[in-house]
């Protein structure tokens, strides 16, 4: 079977049309359900088949489907910088049947994951093979349902604090009174930067916040094996949750000409977090920044656990570990997501488009998986509850309004489709409460190095190596003839 060109099955999957109707010569906007939602929703869609951002008018620009793949190829050169022979097609045999569906079984999943794969379209998804077992956190995203350490999600919110949660999460159980305040004191005492690192934040101020993250914990591990941390005497997991905050505190600080943050001592995590940035502190915005902590502090293995936890089957130090996980976490189809999400709801006067767009990552995300979520997230509800309570920027009710028509556009009640993720309800509350969408990944970040961290610890307890293997799809049997001349 002739493999379909990836722009013909990207179109087909957007116009829900057969790929055999589809030729270069076919004007885009020709198409009956062709509108403004989806140009943006294709245009998602390609970025996910090439693996990068385009310009937001690209599709403006293109008016044909051979334009488009013209377009296609010469940007998937570009990226590759390899040039495939000419007749790889044609030498290369058919591909062998996927080894398992991606469900597990032999339904009608994996007959659909196996086309995929031989016509060009996407690999079979691997999201729901069982790799190890857990017991940091249960996510039933088909019942709608999570777990901390067997407490239920709505067991913890509104009875604990986040540094609870962290205890829960790296140490296994909920702290007792005298646990709590011991724990605190040493989050606290760990908040400080070694001056080798804070440095060089400041010298680097005019990065990205993801940058200067995926940078600034590897320097934490240099300064201490020079014996350059004061704070050395502290569980390692616990100085790296205490600085996360004061990382991107400090380069916003750097980066706007303000004072250094010193971190106060006597604040909970999230209250100074907010004083670190400069930002108001009464006790509404600082439940609301402890709720959001809560809630995003772990959610089962996804990429960013999963990629730290293979760095930790390697031997690979703690430090490299969460630099893995930051780096995963900060792709756009992970963690940098809902910043997109949130420029958009906030520049665009149309809730619309803001939606195509999220219905289009979304749309990524589930394809080929045998179960959609069929239940909300139950972290979004007491988010959208807790922002819907809350005033605060300018905006802040037209960026809420395109969320809900994103949230409706997610799952419409025809048929499951994915729901709004929890990041960007957290993205909205930080907007609320004045911080710009460059802060929410390190926000995100900030939460989630809890998981992280126990995802590493018990990765190392079990010992054992994660080395999944791939199935080869590329052209075979190839001769070199040497140039003579």
């Amino acid at each position: 079977m002739a493999k379909v060109h990836p722009v013909i099955s990207t179109l087909s999957r957007v116009f829900d049309m057969p790929s055999e109707f589809i030729g270069d010569e076919m004007r885009l906007r020709a198409v009956a359900s062709w509108d403004n939602l989806t140009a943006v929703e294709l245009q998602v869609h390609l970025e996910h088949e090439l693996g990068t951002t385009l310009d937001d008018h690209l599709i403006e620009h293109i008016e044909s489907v051979g334009q488009l793949r013209a377009f296609y190829d010469e940007r998937l050169a570009e990226l590759s910088r390899i040039e495939a022979p000419a007749d790889a097609s044609s030498i290369a045999p058919p591909l062998p049947a996927a080894p398992f569906p991606a469900n597990g079984g032999s339904g009608q999943g994996g007959a659909r994951d196996t086309r995929h794969a031989r016509d060009g379209g996407a690999p079979p998804d691997i999201s729901d093979v069982v790799a190890g077992e857990t017991g940091i956190s249960e996510v039933d995203p088909e019942h709608g349902r999570l777990a901390y350490r067997g407490y239920p999600i709505e067991e913890l919110i509104g009875r604990v604090t986040f540094e609870e949660v962290v205890h829960l999460l790296i140490r296994g159980w909920l702290p007792d009174r005298a646990e709590l305040a011991a724990f605190r004191e040493r989050l606290a005492a760990a908040r400080g930067l070694p001056p080798m690192v804070a440095t060089n934040l400041v010298l680097n101020s005019n990065s990205s916040t993801s940058s200067v993250l995926r940078t600034a914990v590897p320097a934490l591990g240099v300064a201490a094996e020079a014996h350059a941390d004061p704070a050395a005497h502290i569980d390692l997991r616990e100085r790296l949750v205490a600085r996360i905050p004061t990382i991107f505190a400090t380069q916003q600080a750097a980066r706007s000409g303000r004072r250094l943050p010193d971190p106060a001592p006597e604040l909970s995590h999230a209250e100074n977090i907010l004083y670190m940035l400069g930002l108001e502190r009464d006790p509404e915005r600082v439940g609301l920044v402890d709720l959001c902590l809560i809630l995003q502090a772990e959610h089962g293995c996804n990429a960013s656990a999963f990629a730290a936890r293979v760095a930790a089957a390697t031997g690979a130090d703690t430090f490299a570990a969460i630099t893995v996980a930051l780096a995963t976490f900060t792709g756009p189809l992970h963690g940098g997501a809902a910043g997109r999400v949130i420029d958009l709801a906030r520049g665009d006067d149309d809730p619309d488009t803001a939606a195509a767009y999220l219905r289009g990552r979304a749309d990524q995300a589930s394809a080929a998986r045998a179960v959609p979520a069929a239940e909300e997230d139950p972290r979004v509800r007491p988010l959208r509850e807790a922002a819907r309570g809350f005033r605060g920027s300018t905006g802040g009710d037209h960026v809420l309004t395109v969320l809900d028509a994103v949230r409706t556009a997610a799952h419409p009640s025809k048929g499951p489709r994915p729901y709004l993720t929890v990041d960007c309800y957290a993205a909205a509350i930080y907007h609320l409460l004045g911080m710009d969408s460059d802060l929410f990944v390190p926000m995100f970040a900030a939460a989630r190095v809890a998981g992280w961290l126990a995802h590493v610890e018990e990765q190392r307890a079990r010992q054992g190596r994660i080395h999944p293997r791939l199935r080869y799809a590329g052209p075979r049997n190839l001769r070199h003839f040497p140039d003579r001349n």
